[in-house]
């Protein structure tokens, strides 16, 4: 049987990292709002999915927090959050499509969850308009949308 393991990203996944980062972002700019989010949590148009996996395997910059997803020492999953002063905002999860659906995300949310537990501050999420796998997710681990935000692009 496949050993599932998640452990935060190091230095030594970047390139790993990269791959599943690659997905992520085209998955995102491909839904509504996705580049918007993007540039509100500072990572804009000239963003590569390199510098992402360097700042989300090096938690001494850039002020994200990276967990990652080991099956038989295959990195098949990621997930990002933002670190704030009172709250860890999750950005994202993003498991290799070829393995959904095996409880990976969820694997990856606990983990996400019991960071902001251990550091004593609260957990919140985003996901964007038409992302129905992350929202999914979070309704399944007991998640309620708070705040429906609305903008005008311009």
């Amino acid at each position: 049987m496949a050993e599932l393991t998640v452990r935060d990203a190091t230095d030594e996944d970047i390139e790993r990292v990269e791959v599943l980062v690659t997905d992520a972002l085209d998955r995102a700019h491909s839904l509504r709002g996705g580049g918007a989010l993007l540039e509100t949590l500072g990572m804009g148009p000239g963003l590569t999915a390199t510098t992402l996996a360097r700042a989300i395997c090096a938690p001494s910059t850039g002020g994200l927090v990276g967990c990652v997803a080991v099956l038989d020492d295959a990195l098949v999953g990621v997930a990002v959050a933002a670190t704030e002063a009172s709250c860890l905002t999750l950005v994202g999860i993003h498991v290799a499509r070829s393995l959904r659906r095996r409880q990976i995300g969820t694997a990856l949310l606990t983990a996400v969850q019991d960071r902001a537990e251990a550091a004593g501050t609260r957990l919140e999420a985003v996901a964007l308009p038409g992302d129905q796998t992350l929202k999914s997710l979070l309704e399944a681990a007991g998640y309620r949308a708070r705040l429906l935000r609305l903008s005008v692009e311009r």
